[in-house]
């Protein structure tokens, strides 16, 4: 069987959260978000230092950036979905750094819906990996349980906080 037909496990993690703003504000926060004032590190896990060599303004399918990494390495990021202010996907590829032994590439997806009611609109976040062999699973599946989840959980933390803070 060829490596194209060969089932990948896309190893994943989701985080969710109800931020305190219409589901607009928050759409339009999140998607452009500054990456270095949410990824600060966790761990061993490097923090988002800049972006350079962005197509566009972050708001369509196909616009690029390469995210810099507080460990000198990079990876390239492109925005696969854009459905406002509903839904926004990207993949991320081309890792420079220790990752690019473990994945080929990773996939983000975040959802908006709001509550009318209370003011409040819910965001999930998913990331999955989709890993380079076999071999990598059990190390990517530690790597998810042990450091992912919290990274995830304090960036989108540090989105809610933002955009509350601003409304």
């Amino acid at each position: 069987m060829e490596r194209s037909e060969k089932k990948m496990f896309m190893l994943s993690a989701t985080v969710e959260t109800d931020i305190q703003a219409d589901q607009s504000t928050t759409f339009m926060h999140i998607v452009p978000v500054d990456l270095t004032s949410i990824f600060r590190g966790y761990g061993p896990l490097p923090a988002v230092v800049g972006t350079q060599h962005q197509t566009g303004a972050w708001n369509a399918v196909g616009q690029t950036r390469t995210v810099l990494l507080s460990d000198g390495s990079s990876a390239r990021e492109l925005i696969t979905k854009y459905e406002y202010p509903h839904h926004f996907g990207y993949t991320v590829s081309d890792f420079t750094g220790v990752l690019r032994f473990l994945i080929t590439s990773a996939n983000g997806e975040w959802w908006f819906s709001s509550d009318v009611s209370s003011g409040k609109t819910n965001v999930e976040w998913r990331y999955a990996f989709t890993e380079r062999s076999i071999l990598a699973v059990p190390i990517l599946w530690f790597i998810m349980k042990m450091l992912w989840y919290g990274y995830m959980d304090k960036a989108l933390a540090l989105c809610k906080v933002q955009i509350e803070k601003a409304t």
